[in-house]
């Protein structure tokens, strides 16, 4: 077994100084042993979070009979599963590399989906030292680091059936497009509070339009994966899935859900998740289980008042960070500013003013909970107008200073 190992190690290397691809060995429990990889690239926090979330890919359910392309937030990968004497030696995971440079533009919309809980300047570095490689290299790289292992050359053709079957789109005319199920997107209960955190709110304001953004680019979370069963993997996420989902119900409750069928619903789908035999199944069913959870709270809360006042609402939501004037929200509504008013007022129970300070005060709470920006800039961005205006009316809604509310979340007093 060690002597294969060695060996195996040997191949890596070669191929990564052939190509400079990253390489991985993931052994049978689900442990990095080695890596071929850049120093830089290896230093960056996030690829230490692509590396812990890809690693559950890995299944000895999974066929080794061809390698296995998967596609996650832009990025390009295989692996090979290793048998040894028919003994299940782990993994071998073969990338990440883009087909192109990453545009300033996708960079930004990382950066807003996470609402600032990223470091722009690691994020830059982490996708410059990811190579660059269209898809018909990287499978003839995976076709040549199977021979290598295996001693049997596939042909091409066999490796993207293969792949078809396992709803990978390809078209072999144009190009590749590798790309399984995300699958592994939704890793948001292995990963830190603040990631956490956003999604959850999603789920408790109905907003499902969001949750496809934090599904696409849940890889770039600084995610710490948890492992409850090192021997038992698909126990393990078995365990962090129904964790999840706990949280997700207690979110939807916050948000108005019905608690009996917040219980009801949660109950169903751990029910059937417990009947599961592999990974994807369990991950889609999760998907399943955060969209319809979300969806629930949209459609209660969409009922909750006209269509007037909850396209009022959307529109003050859509523009925290602007100037939010009567007139213009009259306008959008296509409605006399006084009879807005009134009627805004009637249903919601309290002024326009009022319901807009007080989701800018949601705001900053977020802003202040998930993100390291001054209090003065936050401040400015939700259009108080001074730093002293802005404590005293989030202080009037929480009971605290923007100050004190942000050390309490993090656990430290203010003396």
């Amino acid at each position: 077994m060690e002597k294969a190992k060695e060996e195996l190690q040997n191949i890596c290397q070669l191929i990564y100084e052939a190509h400079q691809i990253p390489i991985n060995y993931v052994n049978q429990f689900g442990e990095f042993e080695y890596e071929c990889s850049r120093n830089d690239l290896q230093k960056n926090p996030y690829y230490t979070t692509f590396k812990e979330q890809i690693s559950v890919y890995t299944y000895e359910e999974d066929s080794n009979a061809f390698p296995i392309f998967f596609s996650n937030s832009n990025m390009n990968f295989f692996f090979i599963n290793l048998k040894k004497a028919n003994h299940f030696i782990g993994t071998l995971i073969v990338g990440p590399v883009l087909e192109s440079e990453i545009s300033d533009e996708k960079i930004t919309k990382i950066t807003e989906v996470f609402k600032g809980n990223v470091n722009k300047r690691n994020l830059i570095e982490y996708f410059q030292a990811i190579p660059i490689m269209d898809h018909q290299q990287l499978l003839a790289i995976s076709i040549l680091v199977y021979d290598l292992i295996y001693h049997r050359t596939l042909e091409k053709r066999y490796v993207i059936e293969n792949n078809k079957a396992l709803d990978i789109v390809i078209n072999e005319s144009e190009k590749l497009d590798l790309e399984l199920s995300r699958g592994r997107r939704n890793l948001i209960f292995h990963s830190n509070l603040s990631y956490e955190r956003v999604l959850l709110d999603y789920v408790k304001n109905g907003q499902i339009d969001k949750l496809q953004d934090i599904f696409d680019y849940s890889i770039v979370g600084e995610a710490e994966l948890g492992l409850l069963s090192k021997r038992n993997r698909l126990r393990s996420e078995k365990n962090l899935m129904i964790t999840g989902l706990a949280l997700v119900c207690r979110a939807a409750i916050e948000g108005g859900l019905n608690e009996e069928t917040a219980f009801t619903l949660s109950d169903f789908y751990i029910q059937q998740l417990e009947e599961l035999g592999n990974l994807k199944a369990i991950l889609k069913l999760t998907e399943e289980a955060i969209r319809d959870f979300t969806n629930r709270v949209y459609k209660m809360n969409v009922g909750k008042y006209s269509p007037t006042i909850t396209a009022c609402q959307h529109y003050i939501y859509n523009h925290l960070y602007d100037q939010i004037t009567l007139d213009h929200l009259a306008q959008f509504c296509q409605l006399s500013p006084n009879y807005l008013s009134s009627c805004f007022k009637k249903e919601v129970g309290i002024t326009l003013s009022e319901y807009i300070q007080q989701q800018r005060i949601e705001e900053a709470k977020k802003l202040l909970t998930l993100s390291k920006y001054s209090i003065s800039d936050i401040c400015t961005w939700l259009n108080f107008n001074d730093q002293s205006y802005f404590i005293k009316v989030f202080k009037k809604y929480t009971g605290l200073t923007p100050k004190q509310f942000r050390s309490n979340r993090s656990g430290n007093k203010v003396t």
